[in-house]
């Protein structure tokens, strides 16, 4: 599933989510991204409540979100905590030595 913010110009922000397999009521992030030309406007916020909102009414108990525990990733993980998704596990150099796996969690 995906959903996307517009503005009069075109696409300025997109996220894709769906059901984790073999999961009761639970959904997964794939993706969220904004243009940078609208980065810090809400969009982001925007986008993830109407997924959450989504979610709801389809009965969702839990959302995944998988990222990277790099400096470059700071400001992904900042917006992920300011919509209340909280670390729930980390696997060690996951994506190659020094760069660890974080899964957060939000529970609807």
């Amino acid at each position: 599933m995906a959903d996307r913010g517009q503005d009069g110009g075109g696409l300025v922000g997109y996220c894709c989510y769906g059901p984790t397999p073999m999961t009761e009521h639970a959904f997964d992030l794939y993706w969220i991204a904004s243009a940078p030309e609208v980065r810090g406007q809400g969009i982001g916020a925007q986008l993830i409540s109407s997924m959450e909102g989504d979610l709801r009414r389809r009965r969702a108990r839990l959302i995944r979100v998988e990222t990277s525990a790099t400096e470059a990733y700071g400001p992904t993980r900042g917006f992920y905590a300011s919509m209340k998704y909280g670390e729930e596990a980390r696997i060690r150099d996951f994506y190659k030595q020094g760069d660890d796996l974080i899964i957060l969690t939000k529970r609807l």
